[in-house]
């Protein structure tokens, strides 16, 4: 009778990791408004899930916190989902699309 010890073993390592490593670049946080009011407030989508119903639900609370806040429709700045030519340039458009109308803060949605 063999002892276990005697058995052929295995290669041995001293880390084995299923993952490679991060390529995301962690950055800060960009700071929160504090208040909209007087705010120009951008809707951005992908024209994938629901945008329509949702911003408009989204716009309806905000405008009742901040009555002086000002916004931009999604359809402003075209579909981002960036699968294609068009949506593509659309996301490489969105910063300069963002400041010519002057906005503060966006709400980005992207769907499922």
């Amino acid at each position: 009778m063999k002892r276990l010890d005697e058995e052929p073993r295995e290669p041995r390592y001293e880390v084995v990791w299923p993952l490679g490593k991060s390529a995301v670049e962690i950055v800060d946080e960009s700071q929160r408004a504090e208040d909209l009011d007087g705010q120009t407030v951008a809707f951005v989508w992908d024209y994938l899930f629901r945008g329509p119903e949702m911003f408009e639900a989204i716009k309806q609370e905000l405008q009742e916190r901040c009555p002086g806040a000002r916004f931009v429709d999604y359809d402003v700045f075209g579909n981002i989902h960036g699968s294609d030519a068009e949506e593509k340039a659309n996301v490489a458009a969105l910063p300069a699309r963002l400041r010519e109308h002057r906005v503060d803060s966006a709400v980005v949605a992207v769907g499922a």
